[in-house]
C-alpha cells in the first residue's frame, strides 16, 4: 500500500502504517475517552479516561496486527511470498505477492485470522476473570479488547469477498467448481451485495439521526468497491495466464550508451521510434534504463550537456524472462508502479514489455475474441 511508513520487521515481514491509521487512531482514542469508558465507568476522572482510551486504541491495533500476522505466517508456511503488513483506516491488510495455488491453502490462510481474533478475545476475557476490582482501567481495557476482538472476528467471517469469510467462501466454491475465476465472481457478487446492504443500513441510521451510520455506509462502500476490484484483478490474471512475455514484448529494442546526451535520446529514440523507454548498455551489459519520466525531471536547457547516465534509473532494474508468464511482468509493473520492465535472456536485453503493451494485448484479444494459450 502506498503512503505507508515502515515501523518494524517481524519474521521477515515489513510492518507499516498508512497515513489514514493516524486519523482513525485519534478518532478511536477520542471515542473511547469521551464515550465508551465514561458510560461504563462514570467515576473515573478525565485524565484516566484519556490514558485508558489511548492505551485501548493502541492495543486494538496490536490485536489487528496479530490478526494479519496470523494470515501472513500461515501463508509463508504454505510457500507464499508475503511482502508486508499495513495498518490503515479500516484495520489492516497482508500484502501477499501471489494468489494461493489451491483452495485448501486459501481456506487455511483466510480462516486463521478470525480464529486468532477469537483467541485474543478469549484470552482477554479469561484475564478479566482474574481481576478482582472490575472498576479499574485494566478491567476496562480487557473488557473492551474482549468485545472488540469478538466483533472483529464476527465481521470478518461474513461471507462477503474480500473479507476473510468471503475468501473462505471462495475457497469452498473454488474446490467445488474447479474454477478460481467463477468462484471469485460469485464471492465478489456476495461482497458487493453485502456492501450495498451496509450502505443502505448506514444511510437509514443517518437519516434517523444516528450519524454513526455514515461510518457504516463508508465501510459498505469500501467493501463493495474492494469486491469489484478483486473480481477484476482475478479476471485480468486469468486473461494473462498462459501468455508468454515474448508474445507481447517489443523485441530487440534500441539501446544507447551512458554518455549519450539527453537531447540525442529525445530526438533519436523517443521522437523517431515513438518509444518511452530505452535500455542503457555499457560493454554489452545493461547498466540502467532511461524513460520519458526521467527526462521530464531535467530542465530543457540542460538536455544538450547532460549524459543519460545522470538521469537514468539504475538498480534495481525490474526484469522478466521471455518464457515467463505475462502475469509476472504485470505484477512487477503494478507492485513497483513502473510503466515497463526489461526482458532479459542469456544474451542480454531481449526486449521491453510495457503497461501499454499489455493493455493493447488485452484490448485486441477482447476485440477478436481470442485467448492466447501456451504451446
Amino acid at each position: 500500500m502506498k503512503s505507508s511508513l515502515r515501523l518494524i520487521r517481524i519474521a521477515g515481514i515489513d510492518i507499516g502504517v498508512h497515513y489514514t491509521w493516524i486519523f482513525i487512531f485519534l478518532l478511536l482514542s477520542w471515542a473511547l475517552a469521551q464515550g465508551f469508558f465514561p458510560q461504563l465507568y462514570p467515576d473515573w476522572d478525565t485524565r484516566t479516561y484519556w490514558i485508558t482510551g489511548v492505551a485501548a486504541a493502541l492495543l486494538l491495533f496490536g490485536s489487528v496486527l496479530l490478526h494479519e500476522l496470523a494470515h501472513s505466517l500461515v501463508a509463508k508456511a504454505r510457500g507464499m511470498k508475503v511482502h508486508s503488513i499495513t495498518l490503515f483506516l479500516f484495520g489492516g491488510v497482508s500484502n501477499l505477492e501471489e494468489e494461493p495455488e489451491r483452495p485448501i491453502i486459501e481456506f487455511a490462510v483466510s480462516i486463521v485470522g478470525p480464529l486468532t481474533s477469537l483467541a485474543v478475545a478469549g484470552i482477554c476475557w479469561g484475564l478479566l476473570q482474574l481481576v478482582e476490582n472490575r472498576q479499574t482501567p485494566l478491567a476496562g481495557i480487557l473488557t473492551y479488547l474482549a468485545l472488540v476482538n469478538t466483533i472483529l472476528a464476527a465481521f470478518n467471517l461474513l461471507p462477503g469477498y474480500p473479507l476473510d469469510g468471503g475468501r473462505v467462501l471462495r475457497s469452498i466454491l473454488w474446490q467445488r467448481t474447479g474454477s478460481l475465476v467463477r468462484a471469485t465472481n460469485i464471492a465478489a457478487t456476495v461482497g458487493k451485495i453485502m456492501g450495498w446492504a451496509l450502505i443502505a443500513l448506514g444511510l437509514l441510521q443517518a437519516f434517523a439521526g444516528n450519524w454513526g451510520g455514515l461510518w457504516l455506509a463508508f465501510i459498505g462502500w469500501f467493501l463493495s468497491t474492494s469486491a469489484e476490484a478483486s473480481r477484476r484483478q482475478t479476471s485480468l490474471r486469468e486473461q494473462l495466464s498462459g501468455v508468454f512475455v515474448r508474445d507481447v514484448m517489443v523485441p530487440n529494442p534500441a539501446t544507447i550508451s551512458p554518455d549519450t546526451t539527453v537531447s540525442t535520446l529525445v530526438s533519436n529514440v523517443f521522437r523517431r521510434q515513438l518509444s518511452r523507454a530505452v535500455p542503457i548498455c555499457q560493454n554489452d551489459r545493461i547498466v540502467g534504463i532511461a524513460t520519458v519520466s526521467d527526462v521530464k525531471e531535467l530542465p530543457r536547457e540542460k538536455w544538450d550537456d547532460t549524459p543519460v547516465s545522470e538521469i537514468m534509473t539504475r538498480d534495481p532494474l525490474y526484469q522478466v524472462r521471455p518464457e515467463d508468464d505475462l502475469n509476472a511482468a504485470m505484477q512487477l509493473i503494478a507492485k513497483h508502479d513502473v510503466n515497463q520492465v526489461l526482458v532479459k535472456d542469456d544474451t542480454g536485453c531481449a526486449g521491453l514489455v510495457t503497461r501499454a503493451d499489455i493493455l493493447n494485448y488485452l484490448q485486441l484479444s477482447q476485440d477478436l475474441g481470442l485467448k492466447q494459450k501456451r504451446g
